[in-house]
């Protein structure tokens, strides 16, 4: 979506950017993802001025408008931090491609942060899926990366043309393993 891209630092530069490796891709969950989260949440907001408004006159009878209020005001606060929260896994949940390794970054929760990483040499199997009606449509799904290494698969959920991005991994898969026959770096130094 582009008017989320104003809370994106960059494209194509990343913290640990090696110096001579070159971003091919970076992904972001696909944007009906975050467009159905928003609808629904748009929707439970409403929901809850419209209870708000009918229930008000009972709370005036009762003698409990500071409670009504309360209870909306507390809502709307929980409201708001779901709504954030969201926005915020939806834009730092990214997986780059360079043309020497996959890094999965995820945010856990607003304070947990996993960064993994994997070199092309380690990938033995990249597949991916799209199931459903919407993301068939829509071209989105899961791609799962099987490797020879301590984590044994990745995972990208929601990534939009998935199996484009299975075929430029195992493209540059294959052309890092002519380019290093025994699997190891030959470069020097990397981007402070």
């Amino acid at each position: 979506m582009k008017i989320l891209d104003v809370f994106k630092k960059t494209h194509f530069t990343f913290d640990g950017e090696k110096q001579y490796e070159t971003v091919q891709a970076l992904l972001y969950r696909h944007w009906f993802v975050i467009l159905a989260r928003l609808i629904l949440f748009a929707f439970m907001g409403f929901l809850a001025f419209v209870i708000y408004r009918l229930a008000f006159p009972y709370a005036q009878k009762l003698g409990l408008v500071a409670l009504a209020d309360l209870a909306f005001y507390l809502y709307l606060m929980v409201w708001w931090y779901g709504l954030f929260r969201m926005l915020t896994m939806y834009l730092l949940d990214t997986w780059i491609v360079t043309d020497h390794r996959v890094i999965d970054s995820t945010q856990k929760s607003l304070f947990n942060r996993q960064v993994a990483e994997l070199n092309l040499a380690t990938i033995q199997d990249v597949t991916s899926s799209v199931t459903g009606l919407i993301p068939t449509f829509f071209d989105f799904g899961t791609i799962e990366v099987q490797t020879a290494g301590a984590q044994e698969k990745f995972s990208f959920e929601d990534i939009p043309h998935p199996g484009e991005v299975k075929d430029l991994i195992m493209e540059l898969h294959n052309k890092y393993m002519a380019e290093h026959r025994d699997g190891k770096e030959t470069h020097i130094g990397d981007r402070s």
